[in-house]
């Protein structure tokens, strides 16, 4: 058998040699427990995503579109071009600016125009200014830039400036209205510069590439890859190659499914003339929910009608199926968690300064423990809590490990001598937590999803564990809420997947009220 080929680095998450290496197939496994979680969808939804069927002839390949395919190209073409520079991704930093914008308005209002001239101005300004605003940051491009670039600040110059244009010339102005616009602008101008600045510093970029296997091994090949790398728009990132001989191997689809489960792999481009290779292509990405894309031969520049191609590093690349996530829904998430977490920290911070002061009289160390968890796609991040335990009680996890009282990867001792006195309390009632709001505010973590686990604990996993790393782990979850003191991770893992599966905003609200009970209850380890 061929060698997958990584050309990215290290891996996601760590690998053991203590977990087994395990080649699924059809006949040993079923191919769910393996494929990509799309949240709020199960498995057998997706086995039909917007459909095409690819028929070899004289190796180029053609499409057959149906009804479904027809009427969205329909619709696509008929909606106005502004719309399409619109995308999910906006909404979070677009409702900051606006929330910015309106508190800088009301602010210089009532300490500056108010004392000369009362009653000059009207919310109607207001309104008029944020759809301007808005406006013209998406035709700007303010929230398609990469953070920290020199065109971001250059965008949110031209967006002011075209705001308040656009107010000067709808006739809601006086002498001093038009006074006071302009500085409203230059203070505005000031704070989303600021603002940027503090996020950027508080919240790094992160890498938030899809990743993509490449199937083929030649020239065309390494071609595709190459205009993947300079294309410094695209959102890609390539994990590696599928080598077309492996492919024609028995095992060749159980090595794509076990090489894109674990390298967390969201698309496939096959960058190959042979139909049988793109045949079992396609029937894998289908199986296991990834999208998939097709480089056509150079020489075919002029796409027919009926094909959906996009063009990236100047090669174009057609769209053979996709599963679209719920980006809309995840950005509304997103929204809710910063809100909320800021909003806990500073309610909480009281009971913050009194805990911290306790385990400090408790016991030596620091207060906040901060410690490596997996987080979605294999991610590692830092993640904060409240120190419950000695501080040397890392290097001793080792030693107690083989008193595991939890099956599987978990681990857990219902009485860890590591604990102290203070920390008993504050894990019986998930105190020792709160910090990992901040974490949510980081975006590393959401109010609710999977609990992230310790990248040596990840080691352990089996093969379909790692379904569960698909969405953003969470500081509550499902397991919390039904299965607190089940010790089966089997137990655990299935409970995330169903979480993964039947995720929507509804949901994320029943779990977090019935939360409330279950810390209450005061039933944490």
């Amino acid at each position: 058998m061929g060698q997958f080929v990584d050309i990215i680095g290290f891996p996601p998450f760590p690998r053991s040699q203590n977990r087994p290496v395990i080649l699924p197939s059809l006949e040993t496994a079923a191919i769910s427990n393996f494929a990509r979680l799309i949240p709020g969808e199960s498995h057998d939804r997706l086995q039909q995503p917007e459909a095409l069927e690819v028929v070899p002839e004289q190796n180029a390949t053609s499409l057959k579109i149906g009804a479904y395919g027809l009427v969205k190209k329909l619709s696509v073409a008929l909606s106005p071009r502004f719309l399409e520079r619109i995308n999910p991704g906006m909404l979070v930093p677009a409702a900051f600016d606006l929330s910015l914008l309106t508190c800088v308005f009301f602010v210089s209002e009532n300490l500056l125009l108010k004392r000369v001239q009362p009653g000059t101005l009207n919310s109607s300004v207001l309104w008029i200014y944020l759809i301007a605003f808005t406006v013209f940051a998406i035709e700007e491009g303010l929230y398609s830039i990469r953070a920290g670039e020199r065109k971001e600040t250059a965008a949110a110059i031209r967006t002011t400036a075209w705001a308040l244009l656009f107010v000067l010339l709808s006739g809601h102005w006086s002498l001093h209205g038009a006074a006071f616009s302009l500085a409203f602008s230059g203070v505005s101008l000031l704070a989303l510069l600021a603002r940027r600045q503090i996020c950027l510093i508080l919240c790094p970029p992160r890498n938030n590439s899809r990743k993509l296997l490449i199937v083929g091994n030649g020239p065309k090949a390494q071609q595709v890859a190459d205009a993947l790398r300079c294309d410094k728009s695209s959102t890609r990132s390539v994990a590696g190659f599928i080598a077309e001989n492996d492919l024609r191997n028995v095992y060749g689809p159980s090595m794509l499914r076990r090489v894109a489960r674990e390298e967390f792999v969201d698309e496939l481009v096959i960058a190959s003339s042979d139909p049988a290779i793109v045949r079992i292509a396609i029937e894998e990405g289908r199986r296991n929910a990834l999208d998939v894309r097709i480089a056509p031969e150079v020489g075919m520049m002029q796409p027919a009608r009926e094909m959906t191609f996009e063009t990236v590093g100047g090669i174009p690349l057609l769209k053979l199926q996709e599963y679209r996530l719920p980006e809309h829904k995840l950005a509304v998430k997103r929204i809710f968690d910063i809100v909320a977490a800021l909003l806990g920290l500073i309610i909480l911070s009281p009971l913050l300064i009194l805990i911290a002061a306790l385990i400090k009289l408790d016991s030596r160390g620091p207060v906040l423990y901060r410690a490596p968890r997996t987080g979605q796609k294999g991610r590692q991040f830092l993640c904060f809590k409240l120190r419950t335990m000695v501080p040397e009680a890392d290097a001793i996890k080792h030693q107690l490990r083989r008193n595991n009282e939890r099956k599987g990867a978990f681990f857990k001792l219902n009485n860890d001598p590591r604990i102290t006195r203070i920390g008993r309390v504050l894990r019986r009632y998930s105190l020792d937590e709160l910090p990992q709001l901040w974490n949510v505010v980081l975006g590393d973590m959401s109010l609710v999803g999977p609990r992230p686990h310790p990248p040596d604990d990840v080691s352990f996993y089996e093969l379909h564990h790692l379904q569960r790393l698909d969405f953003v782990p969470g500081i509550t979850g499902l397991w919390q809420v039904k299965a607190r003191r089940d010790p089966s991770f089997e137990r655990s893992v299935a409970l995330d997947v169903e979480y993964i599966k039947t995720w929507n905003l509804w949901l994320d609200a029943r779990l977090l009220w019935q939360t409330i009970f279950v810390v209450l209850e005061g039933s944490g380890a």
